[in-house]
């Protein structure tokens, strides 16, 4: 079973990584959206964990590459956000944005601040997924592009972490709207 991973770290297949998939099939889209945010490089350990809520939903997923979405002009990704969506029909349930780094932008480091802002094409797309009723995933590579704004707005972030050590695939973590969920290895 791959392993999830964020600021604290828990194998996937103990309970609480278990338990957020089961909260996922369990979640009611007739009054609002679901987001889950997928970060670090173990696409293998992606792939497999949607696999596993299309699996226990009993519906596919709608993958979305964001390399189709953001350009380098805002109104144009505008455009292109408003095409998607109004292209959206009411049985694709779960959608899987791939690439989203590319959402979040280039930050420089030429300020001030250490904070990270959401891009106007975030914030674009998250005033979107606030209207929808479905579940919808974004793939972010690296965890550093994850913002507040995005934080804010999910219910749950999951880390792939894949190491080449064996010591470090055993361990894992979970962070639920910003609470990190521990558990010890059963020995």
């Amino acid at each position: 079973m791959p392993s999830t991973t964020t600021r604290d770290r828990i194998q996937q297949n103990e309970p609480a990584a278990r338990d957020l998939v089961d909260k996922i099939k369990n979640v009611n889209l007739t009054s609002s959206y679901y987001l889950l945010l997928l970060t670090g490089p173990w696409v293998n350990g992606k792939r497999s964990y949607l696999e596993s809520i299309a699996a226990a939903r009993g519906e596919s997923v709608t993958e979305i590459d964001m390399h189709d979405v953001v350009t380098l002009h805002e109104e144009e990704t505008y455009k292109k956000i408003d095409e998607l969506f109004d292209s959206l029909g009411d049985d694709e349930r779960i959608l899987y944005f791939k690439n989203g780094d590319r959402l979040c932008g280039t930050y420089t480091g030429y300020t001030y601040s250490s904070t990270r802002y959401a891009t106007p094409q975030e914030r674009y797309l998250i005033k979107k997924i606030l209207k929808l009723q479905k579940i919808v995933i974004i793939d972010i590579v690296d965890e550093d592009n994850v913002d507040k704004t995005l934080e804010r707005h999910s219910q749950a972030i999951v880390r792939f972490d894949h190491s080449g050590s064996l010591f470090r695939r055993f361990l894992g973590g979970l962070s639920v709207h910003g609470h990190n969920i521990t558990s010890k290895r059963p020995g």
